[in-house]
């Protein structure tokens, strides 16, 4: 019985894996280079949480950030420097408690937006955005078109 409990708990902990923290990122792309899919979210978005429930709803899309891509989150409010592809990336406060993560700004072209979706290719050159939530089969769409985009 022990041993039945066990396999299901393994299970659950292996289908829900946490996403990669930036420094795992660079580790991980000098051993097996793919692309990389970021999403950028706040603590306060509502939305952020219900793009998070989406997720978990849908195996499709737990597989293909589990599988297809190196799946990182980044609070676009966190203070704590980011490095990321040979840059440090910091906190830009606008004089109050209130700012934005230069990383999370510099990857959505400027335009904060929460959630925000971005595909890079194993290069980290931005394949595709989006700004929002997206339901589940949008989510998994928006992955596929950007991750499977072949190169011309």
């Amino acid at each position: 019985m022990n041993t039945i409990w066990l396999l299901l708990l393994t299970a659950v902990v292996h289908a829900q894996q946490e996403p990669l923290s930036f420094e795992q990122l660079a580790d991980s792309m000098a051993v097996h280079p793919k692309p990389v899919v970021i999403k950028i979210v706040t603590s306060w978005c509502p939305y952020c949480r219900l793009q998070d429930r989406q997720i978990s709803a849908s195996a499709d899309v737990q597989q293909v950030l589990r599988n297809d891509c190196y799946f990182l989150v980044l609070d676009a409010e966190q203070h704590t420097p980011v490095q990321f592809n040979d840059t440090t990336y910091t906190f830009y406060s606008n004089g109050s408690a209130n700012g934005i993560h230069l990383l999370a700004l510099k990857l959505v072209g400027n335009k904060p937006a929460y959630p925000a979706w971005v595909v890079l290719d194993e290069k980290y050159v931005v394949k595709g955005t989006y700004a929002g939530m997206l339901k589940s089969r949008e989510l998994l769409r928006f992955l596929l078109l950007y991750l499977h985009e072949q190169d011309s």
